[in-house]
């Protein structure tokens, strides 16, 4: 998706929308032949701020661990990418992982990857970033009020 694209359909306040991102992923050198893939969807909000978020009630926040605001708080830009700020809604996540175009289990995609990117926390929050070339909106927005 284009960054503008984007910021028009999300832009303008807090707001939810169903979100569908795809990645690829490296996987460890023993399988580096494989070609591995993550397609997630979830309903995400859009347009808080992290440090307004319930998980960080009396805890300081600070700047960005990296890139910086390109299009504050929808857009950070690192290394000339742009990527989008989402928050996940808890019990929304949902993952098809890929092995050469084939569907297998979690378990078995985890199977080609080193331990380190097997074993990979919650985020704070939900709060990721998504490249934005990887996000496609799939639900209608809807606004909070």
């Amino acid at each position: 998706m284009q960054t503008t694209e984007y910021l028009a359909s999300v832009n303008g306040g807090i707001g939810h929308f169903g979100v569908e991102w795809q990645t690829t992923v490296k996987p460890a050198a023993a399988h580096r032949a494989r070609t591995l893939r993550k397609v997630t969807t979830a309903m995400v909000m859009t347009g808080a701020e992290y440090r307004n978020l319930g998980v960080n009630k009396d805890v300081e926040t600070g700047a960005l661990p990296w890139g910086e605001w390109s299009d504050y708080p929808f857009i950070v830009t690192h290394k000339g990418t742009d990527y989008a700020r989402l928050y996940t809604i808890d019990g929304t996540i949902r993952s098809i992982y890929l092995v050469d175009g084939e569907v297998v289990t979690r378990d078995d995609f985890n199977a080609y990857l080193t331990p380190s990117q097997a074993n990979v926390k919650r985020p704070n929050g939900g709060t990721i970033t998504v490249k934005m070339e990887n996000v496609r909106l799939v639900g209608e927005p809807r606004a909070v009020a």
